[in-house]
């Protein structure tokens, strides 16, 4: 009978706490027939049906339209089928949920997936050397850079490493002195450059080598004086004095200053608008002289007239005087000129009439020439 009796009250114990339970089952299954078929798995477990974009890649090149722009990227779609492209894009597109981008200025914005966009394919990897130009254009350009043509870099003239590869075609009425003079060489190496013997005549036409490189200075000590004749004229008359040049020459207490065994004095009177330089960014070789149109041009030192004319561009009227082997003067932008090729000048002999220069100002650019090589004038003129 006991066991009987405990029997009962653990099965009614056990019915009374079956009761809250079938409550929950009850309640839970009116929630799930409230919602009907509508449940979704958590995200994780739906990543076959998520659309997903890539992230956009920014760029700080492109065209200067682009700037300030977004292209949004191409969703991808989990069908065989891929999405259409978006028709428009703003000046700033949600790229991803909550996200909005708005690029600094400057700042394009490529997406690799769109036509136009950024491509493994199209980015050339190929190392660029020293020499070979940058493309300014957009990333991704697969057109090749076009060299732009160089031009060789102006010799130095007077140097032999930089006329090695130069040549130069003789003029009528070209002299070696005016050639050497116009490349800042020595006329002595010059005709033995060129294999030149004695009378050392050049015709017009003929081709002139410039590299002096090669010639020793024994070679050139041994040249002997060298005529004046110009190309293409043999009828060259030396050693006179023009009649014209003897009763203009300069009279009277002229100040004069011997220098390696010359006596030189100013061509002109006048003051000095611009010193010697001989820097390699702005190289004046001479001085310039200012005086009025037509004011009288003297003879520096006396010598021999080797040429006169007007055949080195930028010079005018040009006079180059011989004072020894080694050392010459040259007289520019003349308006008048009184002495020709193999003329003898003693100094102060009126020699041309002073003119104008490319810019119109009145004035004589004068040089000096020491073995072809120019010096400083001031230092063989005598004090003003």
């Amino acid at each position: 009978m006991v066991n009987l009796m405990n029997s009962d009250n653990s099965f009614n114990s056990l019915q009374m706490t079956a009761a809250p339970v079938r409550v929950v089952l009850l309640a839970a299954m009116v929630v799930l027939q409230a919602c009907g078929g509508t449940y979704q798995a958590p995200l994780d477990d739906q990543s076959a049906s998520l659309q997903r974009s890539p992230p956009p890649i920014y760029s700080t090149t492109g065209t200067p339209s682009s700037v300030g722009s977004v292209s949004t990227s191409v969703p991808m779609s989990s069908s065989s089928t891929p999405a259409p492209a978006p028709a428009t894009r703003s000046s700033a597109s949600t790229v991803t949920a909550g996200v909005r981008v708005e690029p600094a200025a400057g700042v394009n914005v490529n997406v690799v997936n769109e036509q136009s966009g950024v491509r493994r394919s199209g980015i050339s990897r190929a190392p660029l050397d020293a020499d070979t130009p940058v493309s300014s254009g957009a990333v991704g350009s697969t057109a090749a850079a076009t060299p732009s043509s160089t031009l060789p870099a102006p010799a130095i003239a007077g140097s032999p490493s930089s006329t090695s590869a130069q040549t130069h075609t003789v003029a009528r009425g070209e002299t070696l002195y005016s050639i050497a003079w116009q490349y800042s060489l020595d006329y002595r190496a010059l005709a033995v450059a060129n294999n030149l013997s004695e009378p050392y005549t050049i015709y017009p036409d003929q081709r002139l080598t410039l590299n002096i490189g090669g010639v020793s200075g024994n070679a050139v000590a041994r040249v002997p004086s060298i005529p004046a004749a110009p190309a293409g004229n043999t009828s060259v008359v030396s050693g006179e004095r023009p009649p014209a040049s003897v009763a203009s020459r300069r009279t009277g207490n002229v100040p004069t200053r011997e220098v390696e065994n010359i006596t030189w004095q100013w061509p002109v009177d006048g003051r000095v608008l611009r010193s010697f330089s001989a820097t390699a960014a702005t190289t004046n070789r001479g001085i310039d002289i200012g005086a009025r149109r037509g004011d009288p041009v003297y003879a520096a030192a006396d010598g021999d007239v080797v040429y006169s004319g007007r055949g080195i561009q930028g010079q005018g009227d040009l006079i180059i005087i011989r004072h020894s082997a080694r050392h010459l003067s040259a007289y520019s932008h003349n308006a008048n000129m009184l002495v020709t090729e193999g003329a003898r000048i003693r100094a102060g002999d009126k020699i041309a009439e002073v003119g104008t220069d490319t810019r119109g100002s009145e004035l004589l650019h004068f040089e000096v020439r020491v073995d072809g090589t120019p010096v400083d004038p001031s230092r063989y003129l005598p004090p003003q």
